[in-house]
C-alpha cells in the first residue's frame, strides 16, 4: 500500500498534518480490519459503518473516515478523525488518487450486458503469461467493490483489469472516471436492469459511456456483431480502435470452428496472423467472449503465441455453464449465475446446438429487474422457446415465469412458486443418459439450489 495519512487528508479536506503516518489498507468492514489500515464508514441499505467505528479503532484503525453528521466526542482522543459529506464518494476520490499514483500500470476496464466477467477471466489468464497481473474478484464491480480493487494495486503490477457494472444510470460513468482506465471494453448490448434503463437502448447509454469518459487516447475494443456497439466503430476513431467478430469483418475474429465433446477449436485471426486455439467450454457466445479477450491484448503487444496459451488455460468459474453427468449418466448443467432475456435466449440456443441429439428440459427461474415490461419479457421468451425444437419439457419457477408458461404452447410445461414442490416434481421424471436438465435464473431465484439437490439423487 503507498498511502500516507497526508494523502487521504489532502484528497479530502485540503488539509496536512506534520504526523504522517502509513496507511497498511483500506476497510470498510469492522469485522476483517487489520491494524494500521483506515476505515471507510459507508451506509448500505442494511447496515452502517458509523455503528462500527468503535470497534474499527479497537482493533487498530488508524483513521476513520465519516459522515459529518457523525458525532464523535465519545473518541475525540484519536486524532485522525476525518468527516465529510459522503463516505462513498470519499472512497472513490482516494481509490481515483491511488490509482492514478501507477502510470506504468496498464489498466484496463471491462463492462458489458452479458460475458464480462468471463472476459475479464480470459484476459487474466492471457496476461499473466506477460507479467504481473490483478483482476477484480467476483462481484466487485460497483461503487463500493472497484475502489477496494484498485487497492491492490502495487508498483510490480504490470496489468489490473477490472469489471465495471451498472444498475443505475450513471454508474458506468463514476466508475470510468474513479479507474481511469487506459483500455476499455465493451462486451454486448442486451437487456438488462431495465428498471433503471427502460429499454436496450439504454443500456447502450449507459455502457458507451465507458468510452465517452475515457482519457483521450485511450483504446477502445468494439465487437462488431452488436448492433449497438458497432455504430461507434466510426472512421475517425480506427486508430484508437480495435473490432471483433464472428460474422462481420473485423480487426480480430475466429474462423473454422469446431465443437467437440468438451472443447471448442478455432482459429484465431489478426491481419495477417493466425493461430489455433482450444477453449474448454463449447458455447458460441464463448468464443466471442474469447475474441474480446484476445483483441485487449493484441492492444497490449501480446503475441498470438501467448494468448493461446492463456486462453487454452482458462476454465469457466461456478454457476456459468457448469456441467456434472450423474451417476445415472443424467447431464445437468449449471448456469445458475444470472438471467436476462438476451443470456436466456443466447444460453438456451447454445444446449440445443451442443445437445442437438439429447432430450433437454429446461428448468428456467424468473428473470428480474426487468422494470415494468416485466411481465411482457418473459412471455416473448416463451414464444421463442416456441420456435425451438428438442425440447423435452420446460419446468418453471416463480412469479414472472408464469407468463413464459402463457406463451408456450406445448402441454409438458409445468409452473411452480415453492421450490421444494419443483424439486420433489425433478426428482420423478423419467430420465437417462440421453437426457440434459438445464438450470437458469436471476441470482436472487438461486436456482443451483435445484441443480445442486438434483445432483445428489440422480
Amino acid at each position: 500500500m503507498y498511502l500516507y495519512i497526508n494523502d487521504i487528508l489532502t484528497i479530502l479536506c485540503k488539509k496536512s498534518t506534520l504526523n504522517n503516518i502509513p496507511i497498511s489498507g483500506i476497510s470498510i468492514d469492522s469485522r476483517t480490519i487489520k491494524y494500521g489500515e483506515i476505515f471507510f464508514a459507508l451506509k448500505g441499505v442494511h447496515y452502517d459503518g458509523h455503528t462500527f467505528i468503535k470497534e474499527a479503532l479497537k482493533k487498530g484503525a488508524f483513521a476513520v473516515v465519516c459522515s459529518n453528521k457523525y458525532n464523535c466526542n465519545v473518541i475525540q482522543s484519536f486524532p485522525f478523525i476525518i468527516k465529510i459529506n459522503d463516505p462513498l464518494v470519499a472512497l472513490g476520490q482516494v481509490a481515483n488518487q491511488y490509482r492514478n499514483k501507477f502510470t506504468k500500470t496498464n489498466i484496463i476496464a471491462i463492462t458489458g450486458s452479458n460475458g464480462k466477467t468471463t472476459t475479464k477471466d480470459m484476459l487474466f489468464e492471457i496476461l499473466k503469461t506477460n507479467g504481473k497481473t490483478i483482476a477484480s474478484k467476483n462481484n466487485f464491480n460497483n461503487r463500493i467493490g472497484l475502489p477496494i480493487s484498485i487497492f491492490n494495486l502495487d508498483a510490480h503490477v504490470k496489468y489490473a483489469v477490472f469489471e465495471l457494472g451498472s444498475s443505475l444510470c450513471g454508474e458506468i460513468k463514476l466508475l470510468t472516471n474513479i479507474l481511469n482506465p487506459d483500455i476499455g471494453v465493451i462486451t454486448n448490448i442486451g437487456c438488462t436492469h431495465l428498471e433503471s434503463f427502460i429499454s436496450a437502448n439504454g443500456v447502450f447509454r449507459e455502457k458507451k459511456s465507458l468510452f465517452t469518459n475515457m482519457k483521450k487516447h485511450s483504446m477502445k475494443i468494439i465487437n462488431n456483431d452488436d448492433k449497438f456497439l458497432k455504430l461507434l466503430n466510426q472512421p475517425k476513431n480506427k486508430c484508437s480502435t480495435i473490432t471483433f467478430s464472428l460474422n462481420n469483418i473485423a480487426d480480430v475474429y475466429a474462423k473454422n470452428i469446431k465443437f467437440c465433446f468438451n472443447e471448442t477449436h478455432f482459429v484465431l485471426c489478426y491481419q495477417r496472423n493466425t493461430i489455433n486455439i482450444k477453449i474448454t467450454t463449447r458455447e458460441k457466445f464463448n468464443i466471442l467472449n474469447a475474441l474480446a479477450a484476445a483483441s485487449c491484448a493484441i492492444c497490449l503487444g501480446i503475441p498470438l503465441t501467448k494468448i493461446k496459451l492463456g486462453l487454452e488455460r482458462f476454465r469457466l468459474p461456478p454457476m456459468r455453464m457448469e456441467k456434472i453427468i450423474t451417476r445415472k449418466g443424467v447431464t445437468l448443467i449449471n448456469d445458475a449465475y444470472n438471467a436476462n432475456p438476451s443470456s436466456m435466449k443466447e444460453a438456451i440456443t447454445s444446449i440445443l446446438q451442443i445437445y442437438n441429439k439429447k432430450k433437454i428440459y429446461l428448468i428456467l427461474g424468473d428473470m428480474l429487474e426487468l422494470g415494468h415490461k416485466t411481465n411482457k419479457y418473459h412471455f416473448e421468451l416463451g414464444l421463442f422457446l416456441n420456435s425451438k425444437k428438442n425440447i423435452e419439457a420446460v419446468y418453471l419457477l416463480g412469479v414472472y415465469s408464469l407468463y413464459i408458461k402463457r406463451a408456450l404452447n406445448t402441454t409438458t410445461v409445468f409452473h411452480f412458486y415453492n421450490k421444494n414442490q419443483l424439486i420433489n416434481k425433478l426428482k420423478i421424471i423419467t430420465i437417462n443418459n440421453n437426457s440434459v436438465l438445464f438450470f437458469k435464473g436471476s441470482r436472487l431465484i438461486q436456482m443451483e439450489t435445484l441443480y445442486e439437490a438434483l445432483c445428489k439423487v440422480l
